[in-house]
């Protein structure tokens, strides 16, 4: 008796392992919007995103695994104005309590995966090279939208790299330059004036 509870046990145990392990377990489509927790050991999603618009080409490759119970990104950058760029494998750590991650992000998404005649492909995953789940954009303003999103996600993580820094607008001066002082300037007060410049 005691021979088949240990024959028992072991078989429990070999099920539970395998179905911890078995990537079968996590569902693309299902898991998206909890992919970090949800992932089993040695998964991959690579997420392909393209940015690109107007004339200006911006893409973007996210590597994303999970060892040791903990979730890791490599961001591979390729734009026209920086050329290629490769940002090292990071921790990435999911907080549910707040909403600016990648889980909420892909959860939004979930929505756009409707192709229409204004959609355009934005983001392209795939789990362990079989799984694909395609999300589009409607229009310009949702890719700037989820462009900026992301963005802000990719600065917590590379928090010491500049590409995904905001850019800083410098504030105006508080003085008027000498060409606004034109602009505001009528035209017998700019002949004057062009008369004085030329008198000194």
């Amino acid at each position: 008796m005691k021979a088949f509870f240990i024959f028992v046990l072991v078989v429990i145990s070999n099920g539970l392992v395998y179905s911890q392990t078995n990537d079968k377990t996590f569902n693309l489509v299902r898991d998206i919007g909890n992919f970090s927790e949800l992932m089993t050991e040695f998964d991959t999603i690579v997420v392909n995103a393209d940015f690109s618009i107007c004339d200006g080409e911006h893409f973007e490759k996210d590597i994303i695994t999970k060892q040791n119970d903990s979730v890791f990104i490599e961001v591979y950058i390729e734009n026209d104005s920086k050329g290629k760029l490769r940002y090292e494998k990071r921790l990435y750590r999911y907080n549910k309590s707040d909403t600016l991650n990648f889980e909420t992000l892909y959860s939004k998404l979930q929505k756009h995966t409707i192709p229409n005649k204004n959609a355009s492909l934005r983001f392209e995953i795939v789990h362990n090279k079989r799984d694909t789940l395609k999300l589009y954009s409607y229009g310009l303003v949702d890719v700037l939208r989820i462009s900026s999103y992301l963005t802000k996600i990719k600065d917590q993580i590379y928090f010491d790299k500049d590409y995904y820094k905001p850019i800083q607008i410098p504030p105006k001066p508080k003085g008027l330059s000498e060409l606004e002082k034109l602009d505001s300037l009528t035209r017998v007060e700019l002949e004057m004036e062009l008369q004085r410049m030329i008198d000194e």
